[in-house]
């Protein structure tokens, strides 16, 4: 049987034997489970969230006022004993405030922007390494720091933000 008789084409050949392997094909189908277990696995990992990665931010300096050294435009009675820095990284600013005590210096400070109460902070530095957590205002300390350049890290949902060196004198 001639299905293509009109035409005039050198692959009417080709063509005959295709559509009789078409009318003669007797091969089975998959079986109904696995089609439906192959179409899973890909419905699986299209579902899969992808892995988040730590976002690594190095804070940058936005203002530094040490004790005894008037800034330009602040008036005080007195000079503060206590050194104040601002630092910025992405959406978040973190204060620190370091002063000195009996027993070496402290540091307190406080991550501003969104609430990150109970992130890991991180102090290491000068053969020492502390770890704290933030409170519900997102403010962390630490005490009896010895002089030194120190290295702190704040461990936030997913990034990671690192203020290098510190000096303590």
């Amino acid at each position: 049987m001639n299905l293509f008789g009109t035409m005039n084409n050198n692959n009417e050949d080709l063509l005959n034997k295709i559509v009789n392997l078409m009318h003669t094909d007797n091969s089975a189908d998959a079986p109904a489970d696995s089609i439906q277990w192959t179409k899973n696995l890909f419905r699986t990992r299209a579902a899969e969230p992808a892995k988040s990665l730590v976002q690594k931010v190095l804070a940058v300096l936005q203002m530094d006022l040490s004790p005894n050294k008037a800034a330009f435009g602040e008036r005080s009675g007195a000079a503060s004993e206590v050194r104040q820095m601002l630092f910025s990284a992405k959406d978040q600013s973190i204060d620190l405030r370091i002063t000195k005590a009996t027993s070496g210096s402290a540091i307190a400070g406080q991550i501003l922007g969104a609430e990150f109460s109970g992130a890991e902070i991180k102090l290491t530095g000068a053969k020492k390494s502390l770890t704290t957590r933030t409170n519900e205002l997102s403010e962390f300390k630490f005490e009896n720091i010895s002089k030194g350049k120190y290295t702190l890290s704040l461990n936030l949902a997913n990034q990671e933000i690192i203020i290098e060196n510190i000096e303590i004198n």
